[in-house]
Parts: C-alpha cells; sequence; structure tokens
C-alpha cells in the first residue's frame, strides 16, 4: 500500500500498517484536531517515509502536532506541506524540530505565508540539522531580509544542496547577500530564485556565478 485516506478510525490500523510507506492526504480538509490524533500515530509509526499534506490549511496548531511527531519519529524522509497556512508561528515549531530531527531530507512550505519571520527560525533550525538536503520556501512574501537569513546558513550549511525560494520578493539587495553566499558554498547544486524582484543587471550576475561553478542549477 502506498497511500492512505484519513479517516478517524483508521489511526490505530495506521499504526500496526506494516506496508504504508506514503501518506497522502492531500485536499482532505483536515482539521488541527484530526492532524493531532495522527501525530500522536506518526511517533510510533516506522514505516511511512512520505508524507503528502498539501492543500489542507491545517494552520500553525497542526503544524506544531506534525513538529512532536517529527522530533519523535525516525522513518519520515520527506514532508510536503504546500499551502497549509501555517505562517511563522507553524514554521518556528518546525524549525525547533529540525534541530533534533535525523531523518527528513525534503521540506516543501511552497505558500504558507512565513515571511522573513519564518525564514529565521527555518534557518535556526538549519544550524544544527545535517540531514535536509531540499527545502522549498517559495511564494511566502520572503523578502531581502529573508535572504539575509539565508545567507547566513548558506555561509556555514554543508548538507543543503536544493533551495527553491522562487515567487517572492527579493531584490537586488537581497541577491547580494545570496551572491557573496555562493561564492563560499560549493555544496549547493540548485538555487530557484525565479519570480522575485531582481534586476536584469543582477541577474546578469548571477549567471556570471553560475558560469564559474557549472555543476550548480540556478535558476532565474
Amino acid at each position: 500500500m502506498t497511500g492512505f485516506r484519513f479517516i478517524p478510525r483508521d489511526i490505530s490500523n495506521l499504526i500496526n500498517e506494516k506496508t504504508l510507506t506514503i501518506l497522502n492526504l492531500r485536499y482532505d480538509k483536515i482539521s488541527p484536531e484530526k492532524v493531532q490524533h495522527l501525530a500522536n500515530a506518526l511517533q510510533q509509526c516506522q514505516t511511512i517515509t512520505t508524507l503528502y499534506f498539501h492543500n489542507n490549511q491545517i494552520g500553525p496548531q497542526g503544524a506544531q502536532y506534525l513538529a512532536d511527531a517529527l522530533r519523535q519519529n525516525q522513518t519520515i524522509t520527506i514532508v510536503n506541506l504546500h499551502a497549509n497556512r501555517i505562517g511563522s508561528q507553524g514554521v518556528q515549531y518546525l524549525g525547533n524540530a529540525l534541530q533534533q530531527n535525523k531523518t527528513l531530507t525534503t521540506l516543501d512550505l511552497w505558500d504558507n505565508q512565513i515571511g522573513d519571520q519564518g525564514v529565521q527560525y527555518l534557518v535556526n533550525g538549519l544550524h544544527e540539522n545535517k540531514t535536509l538536503t531540499t527545502l522549498d520556501i517559495g511564494n511566502n512574501a520572503i523578502s531581502d531580509q529573508g535572504a539575509r537569513y539565508l545567507f547566513n546558513v548558506l555561509l556555514k550549511n554543508r548538507t543543503l544542496i536544493k533551495l527553491y525560494v522562487s515567487h517572492n520578493k527579493i531584490t537586488d539587495k537581497g541577491a547580494q547577500y545570496l551572491f557573496i553566499a555562493l561564492e563560499h558554498n560549493k555544496t549547493l547544486v540548485t538555487l530557484n530564485l525565479r519570480f522575485n524582484q531582481i534586476s536584469a543587471i543582477e541577474k546578469k550576475e548571477f549567471s556570471a556565478i553560475h558560469s564559474a561553478n557549472s555543476g550548480m542549477e540556478l535558476i532565474l
């Protein structure tokens, strides 16, 4: 079995299911209360590796429950929370969980209204995390301040290899922070900055970096 449609009475079955690896709850209108029951089950589940939660609007409280599960679970590697309105508060819970989690490799937070404050919380978690390789924070109203936070983590982090920051509000000033960080970071292989507010001149400078680092995919 590779998928699961959430029904409250199935929680105990979820815990005991030995073949379930992908939990697909897209567009299921899950309430934070249901997320709490599910998160409690996930703390004990040792088979699920992938969670698809996008477009459920679980909010900050739902994110807190999932963060609690991620602190305990030792098998989940991919979490997709696309469009769940968790905000900066919800990301704070996830950022704290990242400091302890040792299995998560991919986190998709596209369209969650996290803003610059949310980026700061994520960066705090990434300073301690050694497993996350892919992070999508596109369409989150991130500005130059958020880019500055990313600058700080890219200078030191040697685990992250794919970073998606498209559809945000980063200008040339924020791009400069990332420009400098990329001169020192040699592990990032994909950086997506499409649909920000970066000028043609700045994009040209970024392209020059891309030419110098042929192993990197730069999406402008």
